[in-house]
């Protein structure tokens, strides 16, 4: 999550904070408004307090404190990060040539695999670390919505510029300008409608439902999606590489099988005690 470039399915955020702040101000989510998130923090002592130690100064204007808690939100969501899977485990067991490791991956996540880069394909955008190229295409998934269309990246990058949080704007504390380039440079072209962000594939098991719309049910609808994928619904600037994998029934059950390695381990979290830095 802290490593993306852009942020939401239509790449309206140039920043995991101000991403953050989007939730509370749709419409569909929370339904919020940027004078009621500050006056929650001026009535609560301990929040305003914290607040005024984390950025030096009181909860004074509604745009400064909501750009804090968009970036306090963010702070926290940084730390999340995805745990060792059973496929990091594989991975690395190669490399170091440790067979009786690898032979512990099961076999239908290593055909899985395979499909995955060979025949499937799905590496040509699912790559890296993440399992993400971070950029926007379009994927055959109707972006029709009631009352209209989505846009996706294209609508997206006039939320973008229009957005007040955005890194060109007064908000940022990036006193360099060095993180402003991205936003600087990015255009608006035709292409872009339709079209909606890679996702990363790192415990995408427990990410249902699936794509930008929330559409697909399960792991087994979304390989069922691009094996059957009907050309004709691409627009007339979607994805070349993308064409219907016809997969097996066996092979849509190993894709499957591979897919859910990348889903980390469960553990027990210990939790943190709160600082008594505010308390009274």
């Amino acid at each position: 999550m802290r490593n993306n470039r852009w942020f939401g399915w239509d790449g309206a955020g140039d920043s995991l904070w101000a991403q953050s702040v989007r939730p509370i101000l749709d419409a569909r989510e929370m339904g919020g408004s940027q004078a009621e998130a500050a006056a929650l923090i001026r009535r609560d002592p301990e929040l305003s307090c914290r607040f005024q130690k984390t950025f030096g100064a009181p909860p004074a204007d509604d745009e400064g404190v909501f750009a804090g808690i968009g970036k306090a939100l963010a702070a926290f969501q940084e730390t999340i990060v995805s745990r060792r899977t059973s496929f990091d485990d594989f991975r690395d067991a190669l490399e170091k040539g440790d067979r009786p490791a690898a032979a512990r991956y099961p076999l239908a996540a290593q055909r899985g695999l395979r499909l995955f880069v060979g025949k499937g394909n799905c590496s040509a955008c699912h790559f890296g670390p993440a399992f993400t190229n971070g950029e926007f295409h379009d994927t055959g998934v109707p972006f029709f919505i009631p009352g209209g269309v989505d846009p996706g990246r294209h609508g997206g990058l006039k939320k973008l510029q229009a957005n007040v949080f955005n890194l060109i704007g007064a908000r940022n504390d990036d006193r360099s300008g060095a993180s402003t380039v991205k936003t600087r440079q990015v255009a608006i072209e035709h292409r872009n409608f339709g079209e909606f962000k890679v996702p990363s594939l790192r415990s995408v098991a427990q990410t249902a439902p699936y794509m930008h719309n929330g559409s697909l049910a399960t792991l087994a609808d979304v390989v069922r999606h691009y094996s059957e994928l009907n050309p004709d619904r691409l627009h007339s600037d979607g994805e070349s590489l993308l064409k219907p994998l016809r997969l097996s029934a066996e092979e849509s059950a190993d894709l499957v099988a591979f897919l859910e390695s990348l889903t980390e381990r469960t553990s027990a979290l210990q939790p943190r005690r709160p600082s008594a830095a505010c308390r009274r």
